[in-house]
């Protein structure tokens, strides 16, 4: 998560205030004073799949959702062929 300024955000999303605030129903990015906590690459992912494939806000949540698990499943992959790449090294 990134902090955003609402202006910044703005210009994120191309001046979409209507976006944005679709963003903070859906619980997407959440607002905290001046400031915006906000997933950049889930905020790129809703804005596309809103604007250029017209999938609705219950498809955005649940393709969003499987996203972030499989990027998280992904660096677990990761962690666990490097720490088995370790472990099979041989000692000299």
């Amino acid at each position: 998560m990134s902090r955003f300024t609402y202006q910044h955000l703005l210009e994120l999303v191309d001046g979409d205030h209507e976006f944005i605030v679709r963003l903070v129903e859906e619980g997407l990015i959440e607002q905290r004073d001046d400031f915006m906590s906000v997933d950049v690459d889930a905020v790129l992912l809703a804005r596309t799949l809103w604007r250029n494939l017209e999938v609705d806000w219950p498809g955005i949540e649940i393709i969003v959702r499987l996203t972030a698990q499989l990027n998280a499943a992904r660096r677990r992959v990761q962690e666990l062929e490097a720490a088995v790449a370790t472990r099979e090294r041989p000692k000299t």
